[in-house]
């Protein structure tokens, strides 16, 4: 138990640092988002990556994993949607809810609940994977009625955690290696970055005004209780194992992305249901999340 807390509860304690001083002061978030984004990001990706070996089955293995549960995911909740007989925006916001928080939440989580080393540039690769479909697939579920897939998926190389990637590849393979003064300033921005996360997580939930509803408890069942199933059920037919699989679980636990929330705010997608369901599944995550890391630790 005395494991579990540690790996959990510090995520809220630095998020309610964040809500406390959105709360108190005046600040502009969206700065600290972009320099989030495009600075900080970018180089936790290519620090956790560049200088430790990536096995390209494995890769592929966390590839066809995230594909998979997406999938299974997608359909389930289009089920749910047709069931309800919700129309197109409900479905857009509900199909939406199905994308964790694998970068703000997840990467510390694991971090504190299975190591800094190996088990975080897992979570990286993991994380990398999703952010794809949730850049890609995610805006096309918000902006479907007037946008195509593709045009969707051009959006994902707007931004730079991708460039950072491949770079990080790039250098596995072929033995670079930076100059200690560059990895040194990398090393340093990439240590920002996640409190960065954490306490913009804080501000985000200080600027929600929560709605509570069958829908949104729908969303938040499916994303807490019905995803940790699902991905448990794909690692373990995809051929995940070990602290891969475990890793895997627990990314795809997590609460839904803040990421969507935003698109809710940006594409006009029910956007006070959108950071209903963000702000009531990182409440809730506290229990399930714990939940899940006991099962994975008595795996």
């Amino acid at each position: 138990m005395s494991a579990i807390l540690s790996a959990v509860v510090p995520v809220f304690f630095v998020a309610a640092a964040g809500y406390v001083v959105r709360r108190r002061f005046k600040m502009d978030a969206r700065t600290l988002s972009t320099i989030n984004i495009y600075v900080l990001i970018p180089a936790l990706v290519f620090d956790s990556l560049y200088a430790r070996p990536l096995e390209w089955r494995f890769f592929g293995l966390a590839a066809i994993s995230i594909l998979a549960f997406t999938a299974i995911m997608t359909a389930i909740l289009t089920l749910i949607s047709y069931l309800s007989k919700r129309d197109r925006e409900q479905q857009s916001s509900l199909l939406m809810t199905m994308f964790p928080n694998m970068g703000n939440y997840g990467l510390p989580v694991v971090a504190f609940a299975f190591g800094r080393e190996e088990a975080f540039s897992l979570a990286v690769v993991y994380m990398v994977c999703s952010s794809f479909l949730q850049n890609s697939l995610g805006v096309y579920f918000a902006q479907r009625s007037y946008s195509s897939f593709w045009n969707s998926v051009i959006r994902v190389f707007y931004f730079p955690m991708m460039y950072a990637f491949v770079l990080a590849l790039v250098f596995q393979h072929t033995g670079w290696s930076a100059p200690e003064v560059v990895s040194r300033a990398v090393e340093l921005t990439a240590g920002a970055a996640i409190p960065v996360q954490l306490i913009l997580l804080g501000f985000q939930i200080a600027e929600t005004k929560l709605i509570t509803n069958r829908e949104v408890l729908t969303a938040a069942f499916c994303r807490l209780a019905l995803a940790p199933v699902i991905a448990l059920l794909v690692a373990t037919v995809v051929g995940l194992e070990g602290l891969g699989l475990r890793v895997f679980v627990l990314q795809l636990s997590g609460p839904v992305a803040v990421g969507m929330a935003a698109y809710g705010v940006q594409f006009n997608v029910r956007p006070a249901f959108m950071a209903s369901v963000v702000a009531w599944t990182f409440f809730l995550s506290l229990f399930t999340v714990s939940g899940v890391l006991a099962l994975l630790y008595a795996l």
